[in-house]
């Protein structure tokens, strides 16, 4: 297993390990969703934040993507709200907002925001400490001071997870919990 920066040709395999949960689930709204809000916009609009974990044949296994400056995301992810609406109902719009907004009150301290996955057979490896060891590093080279992200309250794995990985518990929030990690 290697960490490298994203390629263009990884493209199919990133979207693959997005939306792989909710793939034959019946659910291509959400399947869309997810695809547009986590995905499309980092990898078209960011590509210069996107690490991915490869395997032995260089195939992606995972990643960790996201946005270096609030600001940047804000006024370029308009247009994904827009693509975000013409998918389906007011609640998807209503999630894109909210993760939009909920880092806006931490923008200045955490100006970066990340998203991460790993396919289920490679997690518990040490893959994801390295991927965000590897996004961190570079954000840091770069003069970003740091970085947050928001994960499911009920989601204890990937709390502990973060926590082990230098991030502390900034709040509760409606959509989750939001941690940082100052670089």
């Amino acid at each position: 297993m290697q960490i490298r920066k994203y390629k263009s040709s990884d493209f199919e395999a990133t979207k693959y390990i997005c939306v792989h949960d909710m793939i034959g689930k019946n659910c291509d709204d959400l399947l869309k969703y997810v695809e547009v809000m986590f995905c499309r916009y980092y990898l078209e609009k960011e590509p210069e934040n996107c690490f991915v974990a490869v395997d032995e044949n260089d195939k992606p296994i995972g990643y960790v993507y996201g946005a270096a400056d609030y600001d940047t995301y804000q006024n370029n992810f308009t247009d994904y709200i827009k693509r975000v609406a013409e998918i389906s109902n007011r609640i998807f719009l209503k999630d894109a907002l909210t993760e939009m907004f909920d880092h806006a009150i931490y923008k200045d301290k955490y100006p970066a925001h990340l998203h991460i996955d790993i396919l289920p057979e490679y997690q518990s490896k040490g893959v994801g400490s390295k991927l965000i060891t590897a996004f961190c590093d570079d954000l840091k080279e770069r003069g970003i001071n740091g970085v947050m992200l928001i994960v499911g309250s009920d989601n204890t794995g990937a709390r502990r997870f973060y926590e082990r990985n230098g991030f502390t518990l900034l709040q509760d929030i409606e959509s989750g919990a939001a941690y940082g990690k100052t670089l």
